[in-house]
């Protein structure tokens, strides 16, 4: 088969890839998209039972679950491929009339694209439908973090008129799309790799690799702020200091996504059974 990437033959292979993500993963799908109206009918009926009266989930707890799904979001992309470390699947998988390098950005588009977007779309239209049907909800989480945007807008504002700071919004969202992307390429790369185990192989390097960076940053870092003059920097330095970290750490993220990628694309390539 011709191994040159061809736009309409990766249409074809995309929407296939798309359909047996669904056929394999919809009740898992169904179980974190629908979280907000389980955690709903589960608050509910608790209340009834042990108050007989009428309670929904309050604003905060609807957060903290909404945290808490797309954790189990991210968690889940062990799962999404890890069939082809299959011998049956993974045989099939080789077999299908796609590239590689369809096959890999496929993969890609769906783990960092289509199923954080379904997921963010059925999660807020179903509360939003919780909101509308039940006055006692509350306000949609959508109108609450937009009005906690304009908040942090104009905090940010002000923040900015009293300091030498210049914080935008731009200075948070890129570093946790970065680290949001570079989460999802590791929990898929554990996902092709490990034949068992996957997510506690996956959790167990994430363990060691803090583990190990600790150890490193206790060593190094003492020896170094101990040769700082902290009472003479003046507010450029400190400035210079921190945009140095931020802008460091989204280089970092930004190459451990690439390294990850690679990682999935290696891994594609040399898959046998």
């Amino acid at each position: 088969m011709n191994q040159v990437f061809s736009f309409q033959r990766f249409w074809t292979y995309f929407k296939y890839d798309l359909t047996q993500m669904w056929r394999n993963h919809s009740k898992a799908a169904i179980l974190i998209g629908g979280a907000s109206a389980i955690f709903y009918v589960t608050w509910l009926l608790f209340s009834l039972v042990f108050t007989q009266e009428w309670h929904t989930p309050v604003i905060e707890a609807r957060v903290v679950v909404f945290a808490l799904a797309f954790m189990a979001l991210e968690l889940y992309q062990v799962r999404t491929y890890g069939h082809l470390t299959e011998k049956k699947a993974g045989s099939a998988y080789l077999m299908l009339p796609a590239s590689k390098g369809e096959k890999f950005v496929s993969m890609l588009l769906i783990t960092i694209v289509v199923i954080p977007f379904l997921f963010m779309a059925v999660y807020l239209l179903l509360d939003g439908f919780l909101s509308l049907v039940d006055p006692t909800y509350g306000k949609a989480l959508v109108t609450s973090f937009s009005s906690a945007y304009i908040k942090l807008i104009e905090g940010l504002a002000q923040i900015n008129a009293e300091s030498p700071f210049r914080i935008t919004p731009s200075t948070m969202t890129v570093p946790s799309i970065a680290s949001y992307i570079c989460s999802f390429l590791y929990f898929l790369l554990c996902g092709i790799c490990f034949k068992r185990n996957k997510l506690v192989g996956a959790l167990a390097i994430l363990f060691g690799l803090s583990t190990v960076l600790s150890l490193v940053m206790g060593l190094v870092m003492p020896p170094i702020f101990e040769n700082l003059d902290f009472e003479n920097f003046d507010e450029d330095t400190i400035v210079r200091w921190t945009n140095g970290i931020i802008n460091g750490g989204v280089i970092f993220s930004c190459l451990c996504s690439v390294g990850l990628g690679w990682g999935v694309w290696y891994r594609i390539k040399t898959l046998q059974h």
